[in-house]
Formats: C-alpha cells, sequence, structure tokens
C-alpha cells in the first residue's frame, strides 16, 4: 500500500486527544492519505457505543485535528457529518489496553468503529498493552500490511487487532481467530455508599484459535466483529 490508497482517513480512540499512542498513530496513518484526527478531550474508556443526545460542544486545534468534548460514537459522528467529509476509513487506537472476547462489548475503542459500520464506511481497531507501546511500534507498519495486502477491510465489519503484551517484545505472527467469551470472575462489596467491584480473569485456557490463546502466546491477533 502506498499513499493515495485511503483518500480520507478518520482517527479517533477513547483515550483522548493528548495519547501518545494517538498522535503516533497518526503519523504512521499519514503515509496512506490525509488523516483527520476527532479525539474525546477527557479519556472515554469503557463508554461502548454511547453517545450524547444534542448539541456535541468541540474544539478546533487544526484542519485536520478537534476535540470532543463527548464519546467516540460521538468523534465519529462529528466527523462523517460535521466536518462533511467522505471517509475511506475510521481507525481507532492505539487503544491502552487489550480489547479481546467480551471486552469488545464495554469497548470505546470498538464503539467507534460500530458507528462507522453504522455509516457504512470501513474500520480498523488497535489496541494493545497499558504498561507500554514498544511493540506496537515494532508491529504496527507490518500489520497494517497484512491487513491491507490480503483485502480484509470490509463495510460489514470491523478489523480488530489486538498487539502481543510488552513481555514478548516483538509478535510471534499474525494470526486471524475467533473471539472468546473469557469470563470475569466478578467480585464486589458494598462499603457504606460505595459499591467496590474487582474483576479477575478465570484460569481456564483459551482454545487455539481464539483472541485469547492468541493474546496468551505472543500473537498479533485479528478477529472480524460486526454489529
Amino acid at each position: 500500500m502506498v499513499r493515495g490508497d485511503f483518500v480520507n482517513i478518520l482517527l479517533t480512540n477513547d483515550d483522548g486527544i493528548t495519547s501518545e499512542r494517538l498522535l503516533y498513530l497518526e503519523s504512521v496513518l499519514k503515509e496512506y492519505g490525509d488523516v483527520y484526527v476527532v479525539a474525546p478531550m477527557f479519556e472515554q474508556s469503557a463508554k461502548s457505543a454511547s453517545l450524547t443526545i444534542g448539541e456535541i460542544k468541540f474544539e478546533k486545534y487544526s484542519e485536520h485535528k478537534y476535540a470532543i468534548y463527548g464519546t467516540p460514537v460521538d468523534c465519529v459522528t462529528f466527523g462523517v457529518h460535521g466536518l462533511k467529509v467522505d471517509f475511506d476509513l475510521v481507525v481507532s487506537g492505539v487503544n491502552k489496553g487489550f480489547n479481546l472476547g467480551i471486552d469488545i462489548l464495554y469497548s470505546g475503542t470498538l464503539g467507534a468503529c460500530f458507528q462507522a459500520q453504522y455509516f457504512n464506511i470501513k474500520s480498523l481497531a488497535f489496541s494493545g498493552d497499558y504498561k507500554g507501546y514498544e511493540i506496537v511500534k515494532k508491529e504496527l507498519n507490518k500489520t497494517l500490511e497484512y491487513v491491507f495486502d490480503k483485502k480484509m477491510l470490509s463495510k460489514n465489519h470491523t478489523i480488530n487487532i489486538n498487539f502481543p503484551m510488552e513481555k514478548f517484545e516483538v509478535s510471534n505472527g499474525i494470526v486471524e481467530v475467533n473471539r472468546y467469551l473469557r469470563r470475569y470472575e466478578v467480585k464486589g462489596e458494598i462499603k457504606e455508599n460505595v459499591f467496590v467491584r474487582k474483576r479477575d480473569y478465570n484460569t481456564v485456557k483459551a482454545p487455539e484459535g481464539t483472541d485469547a490463546f492468541a493474546h496468551d502466546n505472543g500473537f498479533t491477533s485479528i478477529t472480524r466483529v460486526t454489529i
């Protein structure tokens, strides 16, 4: 793929406009087209597909960069219907934390992509280890080329990509897999007027061919997700 394959790219996230990972992804995507950054002013993690009813305030940083006082879904809606740009691709990330299995249901990163699907636009989500993103820097270009060369993008699904944990240093390869709904062990207790909620992954090993297995074994996973 070379510059010009995508004329207009809308880039967003749920970690906020100041995210280093967002800025890094922006720099890479500029190799492929004109990038418009429309991201939340403040962190919007776990917002799923929530949206603002009524007015959405924003700040304009430049002709290609806007901060939205709202959710990732608001960002996509603003970009498509506010800027009135004909976007070829919506990209969300790189999220600070993985989006595997059931996480996709709650993820603001994926919520933005689901809104793109609703608007009939191809979409791509990236997530990685919350501890750092050195492995993302090593693997991002290779992973993009894999997706583009295999023509995996579609208006009918989102391509959801999770990079390996930082402890692996490099990816053991790219694998196309299915989601594994590994359940959390959820515990909680009430302290005065506060509900303290905790969750832990269960210890059941994920089967091969799933995003959780890829995660546990140092692979870059690709799943197709539909709304």
